[in-house]
């Protein structure tokens, strides 16, 4: 598949649900609406969603949990009915996303825009991690392969109930008004809870806790806590926190079908703030220090600027100015995130002192040329 026959394919992904909604408001206006069709509607939302929050992310991304044989097997095929991507990509993906939260490697960050957060990122190929690097573990799982291979099986069947039980409106209401529901609830998670919401712990990322997608991602809106303690399966840590992801879980738990629940203690959490405050103070002196380090560098720069002769200034002017430029984009860009990780920052060291130099170089040879 070409880049453009892929980005063409998303293109229909995103837009036949929109278009599937529109279907549906004038079906509701015009009261052509059946109690089937909301029926399908609700159900194949929760199977979807619970897919996604339980099975794909609490249990296969971060281990959470240990189910069943059955049961992992029917998470992971609810998930594969979100239509959402194949399960090995997606865990990969995600895995990717808490190594580089909001960072450059980040697949889906709202710093670099929150369209590309929300939906942008899927038309980029490049946007998707390597399982073979992020995820080798789920390979050699042989139920979870068997699953992850016939991915289309799974959209199809997501479809063909709707349609056999509800008929043409089933499968709009049922089928792609759900799909579209599903897929934006979860992209919001990815744009809306790493832009507004409130933080209750100083995670080196922009994850918030936003109670509306926490309620309409069953739990995944509490999207900080989660940052905070990636393993717990209990995103909502307070009793106002309402999770139904995590509510099932400890459900299957009390029945027996999973183990190895993994919880967040009191004492972890007053550990994780006082630990968090030294951190933040930590970054703090780091991006100060880079902010001078660049400083000095500008320095240099401008008073080699200054020793160049009149004729030669309008030589070195532009590779000049476009390292200043991006001197400013840097200590914008600090300025702008509160919360970073060290290697973020000692990647932006680097990435000056490699700036300096060449711009040094540059001024130097344009300083002996002819």
């Amino acid at each position: 598949m070409t880049d453009r026959t892929y980005r063409a394919v998303i293109l229909g992904y995103v837009l036949i649900p929109f278009c599937a909604v529109i279907v549906a408001a004038v079906l509701l206006w015009n009261r052509f609406v059946f109690p089937m069709d909301v029926a399908l509607l609700i159900v194949f939302q929760c199977i979807g969603a619970l897919g996604i929050t339980i099975g794909y992310h609490r249990m296969l991304t971060h281990e959470s949990f240990k189910a069943s044989r059955l049961l992992r097997a029917f998470l992971i095929i609810c998930g594969c009915m979100a239509v959402e991507g194949a399960p090995i990509s997606w865990v990969a993906t995600h895995i990717k996303h808490h190594a580089f939260s909001d960072d450059e490697e980040d697949p889906h960050s709202p710093l670099k825009s929150f369209w590309h957060a929300h939906m942008g990122w899927l038309f980029s190929r490049q946007s998707y991690a390597d399982p073979k690097e992020y995820a080798p573990h789920l390979l050699q799982d042989p139920l979870l392969v068997v699953i992850d291979r016939v991915y289309p099986l799974w959209i199809g069947l997501a479809l063909l109930i709707p349609y056999l039980i509800g008929g043409w409106t089933g499968l709009v209401w049922g089928g792609f008004v759900r799909i579209f529901c599903t897929t934006h609830v979860t992209w919001s998670v990815n744009s809306v809870c790493h832009t507004f919401g409130r933080r209750a712990f100083n995670t080196t990322d922009e994850s918030r806790n936003n109670w509306i997608v926490g309620l309409l991602a069953f739990g995944e809106g509490w999207h900080n806590n989660h940052h905070a303690f990636p393993r717990s399966a209990f995103h909502g840590m307070w009793w106002y926190q309402f999770d139904v992801s995590g509510l099932i879980i400890r459900s299957f738990e009390l029945l027996g079908l999973v183990t190895a629940v993994q919880r967040v203690s009191d004492e972890a959490i007053q550990a994780h703030c006082l630990k968090s405050q030294t951190v933040s103070e930590s970054i703090a002196m780091l991006k100060e220090d880079l902010c001078m380090f660049i400083d000095e560098g500008r320095t240099e720069l401008q008073e080699m600027m200054l020793r160049l002769p009149a004729q030669k200034v309008a030589l070195a002017r532009f590779a000049y100015e476009s390292t200043m430029r991006q001197f400013s984009d840097i200590q914008i860009h600090l300025t702008k995130r509160r919360n970073m990780k060290r290697a973020a920052i000692e990647r932006r060291r680097q990435k000056v002192a490699k700036l300096i130099a060449v711009a040094k170089q540059q001024l130097q040879m344009t300083a002996v040329g002819s």
